[in-house]
């Protein structure tokens, strides 16, 4: 599918926006699958919008108020079905963190002896330093020390629980960069949506328009007449004709 660029409608919408996010990589895309596609049929719905715009302006046979109305029914009509693939990928992503941010908090195994497990975390509960050895170890991937730290109870190494929970979170990272950045990925997919959902309203409405009005005596633009108004105008019409239809 084309996602050529339309110079009609905002940049926040074009599916290429995701796609560009630093964490989102070849190997992560297709996590955030649904948040592209939920992008293109947003930026391909406002290009429709303005398409059915120009088409019911340039017929001979509709007012202006009837084609502007024209532009605003087959926007509304279609708004609900893209509106549901932002709400689906939210979803999709909300679950995908919530799995992943589960499993990256999950205890880890010891894989030193008891005896030098036992050694570790004595060594760390007498340290004052024991959030540095656990940096160290980090940096340098020192699995035993980690494991024993954090294969057991914090009180055992000194840590607190928010301690242990923090190291723990970050050494599950360290053993699965694969599901770490697939997890970067979907936070920031789903930070991207959150923040550019929004302008899809702001969009329809832009490119539905309205109908200018202009001074008449300096030929300046001072309003708008917007759909709402013209349908409520159609409205009120129509609950006469249907008082006195019989």
């Amino acid at each position: 599918m084309s996602d050529d660029i339309d110079i009609r409608v905002s940049a926040d919408l074009h599916p290429g926006t995701v796609l560009g996010l630093e964490d989102v990589t070849e190997a992560t895309a297709p996590f955030v699958s649904s948040t592209v596609d939920a992008f293109r049929s947003a930026y391909q719905f406002i290009g429709t919008i303005h398409d059915v715009r120009d088409a019911a302006f340039a017929d001979p046979t509709l007012t202006e108020a009837a084609a502007l109305l024209k532009a605003d029914d087959y926007a509304r009509s279609k708004l609900a079905g893209v509106t549901k693939k932002f709400d689906t990928a939210m979803t999709h992503l909300k679950n995908g963190i919530a799995s992943i941010e589960a499993e990256m908090s999950q205890p880890v195994k010891e894989r030193a002896s008891v005896m030098i497990s036992g050694e570790v975390r004595a060594a760390l509960k007498a340290s004052d330093k024991r959030t540095e050895i656990l940096e160290r170890a980090l940096a340098e991937q020192d699995h035993e020390v980690l494991s024993a730290a954090l294969g057991g109870p914090p009180m055992l190494s000194g840590l607190t629980k928010e301690q242990h929970a923090f190291f723990l979170r970050r050494y599950n990272e360290m053993r699965e960069p694969e599901k770490s950045a697939r997890l970067r990925a979907m936070i920031a997919a789903r930070d991207h949506l959150t923040q550019r959902a929004g302008s899809v309203f702001k969009q329809m409405e832009k490119a539905v328009g309205g109908i200018p009005v202009h001074d008449q005596r300096t030929g300046r633009v001072v309003r708008e007449i917007t759909p709402q108004e013209i349908r409520a105008k159609r409205d009120a019409s129509s609950a006469v004709y249907a008082r006195h239809a019989s």
